[in-house]
């Protein structure tokens, strides 16, 4: 044999060598069950995943599972006993996490819901029926390389890398989907540089998470004395405000107008028709409704809209669109995005009163 083949065979060995190790800890599950920081975006999916899954077992009526962002942020909780008080048949179960999007809740449902038959319904919140393109591409969204690394297959590919618009991404995507452990390695390096506080969080949090997180309840704070002049988009604050909420005031309240190309619309459109592709024939009925938009409103004139990705989408219930308009008001919201305990818990309420008549569960 030739210096050549030796060495081309060597290389092989080395490469195959890495990718059995690569599945063995990453694509089997054990790290991410094992070892994952559970303060981060993959681990706190985790995490999630795992209260589902036990909600799944020790819930014995129909179950309705919500997906969303940090701004979905009812209370479970609080609104199951409000449906027991009504007299509703249906248990309601939360599989968003904090910074996802519909590209992230096509992942998250296939791993959570492996046959499309465990939910008989599963809502959708959006802020708006219409699109608005923004200077966020979504397609481009980083974040979303570390939550779903831990969830891809290799049939993902090359689907998945192919869903990011520019080289840059592509390419990251590509090398979490081929090889976990790069989307993992700053994660793994933490855990090696002090292994043993790593194994106490993991431990100290996974045991929290399942009952500490749904039995959560929002802050109680609100923003009220919050006002925005739109003629002149100067704010008026509360007394308590600092420039932290004064920035987030600015950048989501204030935010400029980008141009409307359509693209958030083509992206929703994409992430949606694969939700309901996978969920075809199965019996789930599929839900959108509103989330209140925020504590003050911009005017309806704002920006002119492209298009109506949720409005056109086959196989979705549309929820009443003006239903949480109520909610729009700084006494139900803790910042610029997120309601406070009073918002939560009401929209929790009106949220299962929508399930229950619209779905008719």
């Amino acid at each position: 044999m030739s210096s050549i083949s030796r060495t081309a065979l060597t290389i092989a060995a080395g490469f195959g060598l890495f990718v059995s190790l690569d599945a063995a800890l990453f694509r089997s599950g054990y790290y991410a069950g094992r070892f994952l920081e559970p303060n981060s975006s993959a681990g706190m999916l985790q995490l999630t995943l795992k209260r589902e899954r036990l909600h799944q077992r020790d819930w014995p009526e129909p179950l309705v599972l919500t997906m969303g962002d940090s701004r979905m942020n009812y209370s479970p909780k609080l609104a199951n006993e409000y449906a027991a008080r009504q007299g509703y048949a249906f248990r309601i179960g939360h599989g968003g996490v904090a910074g996802t999007n519909p590209r992230c809740w096509y992942y998250i449902l296939r791993e959570l819901d492996p046959s499309a038959r465990r939910y008989r319904a599963i809502v959708f919140p959006v802020d708006d029926y219409d699109d608005e393109d923004t200077y966020i591409d979504y397609r481009d969204y980083p974040i979303d390389i570390h939550y779903l690394a831990p969830l891809l297959r290799w049939s993902d590919i090359p689907e998945y890398p192919r869903s990011y618009a520019t080289p840059r991404y592509m390419q990251e995507a590509w090398r979490g989907a081929l090889f976990k452990g790069a989307a993992l390695q700053a994660d793994l390096l933490a855990l090696l540089r002090d292994p043993r506080k790593r194994l106490r969080d993991v431990q100290e949090v996974g045991d929290w998470w399942p009952n500490g997180s749904y039995d959560y309840l929002e802050d109680e704070r609100s923003v009220a004395g919050l006002s925005i002049d739109w003629k002149t988009k100067a704010a008026t604050y509360p007394p308590w405000a600092d420039e932290s909420f004064k920035q987030t005031v600015q950048t989501v309240l204030l935010r400029g107008v980008a141009p409307q190309t359509g693209v958030y619309g083509r992206y929703r459109a994409y992430w949606f028709g694969k939700i309901r592709n996978y969920y075809a024939g199965s019996g789930t009925k599929l839900l959108f409704v509103k989330l209140p938009r925020g504590p003050v409103i911009r005017p309806a004139d704002w920006v002119k809209k492209v298009s109506s990705s949720v409005r056109e989408a086959r196989g979705f219930v549309l929820g009443d669109e003006h239903r949480y308009e109520e909610l729009e008001k700084p006494e139900f919201f803790r910042d610029a995005l997120h309601m406070n305990r009073a918002g939560a818990a009401r929209y929790g309420e009106m949220l299962m009163d929508e399930v229950k008549a619209k779905l008719a569960l």
